[in-house]
């Protein structure tokens, strides 16, 4: 019996395998979202940092050569190109672009927080307390366009009179100009500041901090913050790529699997080699023979399984050969006695003949009990002669032959030949046959069916007699087993006519089983081989 996919080891192995990697994976996520979750900041020291670093360049280049009043194109045309929203933000509260429509209150805390590199606070002059009046610089006079708004330390540290949000209407900002920055002085890099998910599930917003132009008295460039935002946490590859995660789970399953399937596999197939040699033993055949070239448990239970079929063929044979053998002696003195009586029918008194009569009755039932003990160990002895065999001519031979007191119908498909040997085959479909006019009765009704199943045959016996209880029909084919209301001498037999069909059957390669049909009677199923 071959047991469905879901039920067998393999996947049970594969399933235990996929669930392990499943815990894993739940575990990993988990450590991953409280990682998220506790800070995203941490993203920013790998390629999160290396990207946003990129896209700061890129911006703040294009940025620093145009005019600030085309900014915003420049900033709409990364946001439609990229799929995110940017926009650059510069103190007290001066959006460029205007791309958002409200910045959350700890984003917003964050970009105040920002500082500008140590390196140009060390640039800004000395505190104007404590020098002479005489020493102090004049103040420099106000430029157009709020370009000392980064005087400070701080981002939006300047003097409140300072700050302005954009040059006045039609005069011309000269900061606009592109920057050089100083002879022999590189430019400072752009830098990643933060990374943090808006308040209340508000998208995923950076800052990224990027030079713009010089500092008024230090020469040193000033800095803005470039701001990004992102429904999702991927911003399409910028802030967190998971296909990376997503091909790193599958390399990690193509490596356990790589690892576990020869394991899985070898066990199974050797598991299957076990469990076919066992069903073929269960059968009745046990010239079987299991590969024995493991060492560990299963090849230790292989051997065991080939030794308990050696053990069980020598002892079937020597109970064959041990029937076969009483039965050929008992025949001698059996014959002898049954000429005795004959002779005595001579010489016996009338009022004994009876009694003689009886006696011969007896002698001819045991002849026949070791006639049916020989065929019985010779249907399984020698080698089948198997051939190709036309089966509707053999089955109405059969049913001539034992059903002349049988209603007889035959439902057979044209053209039927099986591989089969002739005589055990007809010595099987004869005692079936036989058996049905024995225990149905004479008048009986039996139907033969017979038709094409792939590569095998299916003949069908079923006739309309009593059945046979259910408990009783796993053991009817056992040698000398009779049903508890067939035992008696006039109707039970022998016991030995199934036997003698399952081992004439099972010559030809064949399966037969019993069974009562659900609208009664009594029902016989044959499958043989077609080559």
């Amino acid at each position: 019996m071959k047991s469905s996919w879901r039920h067998s080891l393999l996947a049970k192995m594969l399933g235990w395998l996929a669930l392990h990697l499943l815990v894993l994976a739940l575990i990993f996520g988990g450590l991953l979202a409280l990682q998220l979750r506790l800070g995203l900041d941490s993203l920013l020291a790998g390629r999160t940092g290396d990207h946003l670093k990129d896209l700061g360049e890129v911006v703040g280049a294009e940025l620093r050569a145009t005019p600030r009043t085309e900014w915003p194109t420049v900033l709409s045309r990364h946001s439609a190109s990229r799929g995110l929203q940017l926009d650059v933000w510069q103190p007290p509260e001066r959006w460029e672009a205007g791309a958002f429509k409200g910045v959350p209150r700890n984003v917003m805390d964050r970009i105040r927080e920002a500082r500008l590199p140590q390196s140009q606070r060390s640039q800004n002059p000395p505190p104007l307390q404590g020098r002479p009046p005489g020493d102090r610089p004049p103040p420099p006079p106000p430029r157009a366009g709020g370009d000392d708004l980064f005087d400070g330390g701080l981002l939006g540290d300047g003097p409140p009179e300072n700050r302005r949000q954009g040059p006045p209407p039609g005069r011309r900002n000269e900061q606009d100009e592109d920057f050089q920055p100083p002879r022999g002085r590189p430019l400072p890099a752009s830098a990643p500041v933060f990374l943090v998910r808006g308040e209340s599930g508000n998208g995923y917003w950076a800052g990224i901090e990027f030079p713009l132009r010089p500092a008024p008295g230090t020469g040193g460039p000033q800095h803005a913050l470039l701001i990004v935002r992102s429904e999702d946490l991927s911003g399409n590859g910028l802030f967190f790529e998971i296909r990376p995660w997503i091909f790193g789970g599958f390399a990690v399953l193509a490596v356990s699997v790589a690892f576990w399937a020869p394991f899985a596999l070898s066990i199974t197939r050797y598991v299957g080699r076990l469990t076919r040699a066992t069903e073929r033993i269960a059968e009745g055949d046990f010239q079987v023979t299991v590969e024995t070239s493991r060492r560990d448990e299963l090849g230790r239970l292989g051997v065991a399984v080939t030794e308990m079929a050696g053990r069980l063929d020598r002892f079937v044979s020597g109970q064959r050969r041990f029937l076969a053998d009483v039965a050929h002696e008992l025949c001698a003195p059996l014959a002898r006695v049954r000429t005795g009586i004959a002779v005595l029918e001579q010489t016996v008194p009338e009022d004994n003949q009876a009694r003689l009569l009886s006696v011969d009755d007896d002698a001819g039932e045991l002849a026949r009990l070791i006639d049916e003990i020989l065929a019985f160990s010779r249907a399984g002895a020698g080698r089948p002669q198997l051939r190709t065999t036309e089966l509707e001519p053999l089955i109405r031979d059969v049913a001539a032959r034992e059903g002349e007191e049988l209603e007889i119908a035959f439902i057979l498909e044209p053209d039927l030949t099986a591989h089969v040997d002739l005589r055990l085959l007809s010595r099987a479909f004869g005692n079936l046959v036989r058996n049905v006019r024995v225990h149905a009765g004479a008048g009986a009704k039996l139907e033969i069916m017979a038709r094409r199943l792939g590569a095998q045959l299916s003949v069908t016996f079923r006739d309309n007699g009593p059945g046979v209880p259910a408990e009783d029909l796993p053991r009817l084919f056992e040698p000398f087993y009779r049903p508890d209301r067939s035992r008696t001498r006039d109707t039970g037999g022998s016991g030995l006519g199934l036997a003698i069909v399952r081992t004439c059957i099972e010559a030809c390669g064949g399966r037969v089983s019993a069974s009562n049909p659900s609208e009664g009677g009594f029902e016989v199923a044959v499958s043989l081989p077609v080559e």
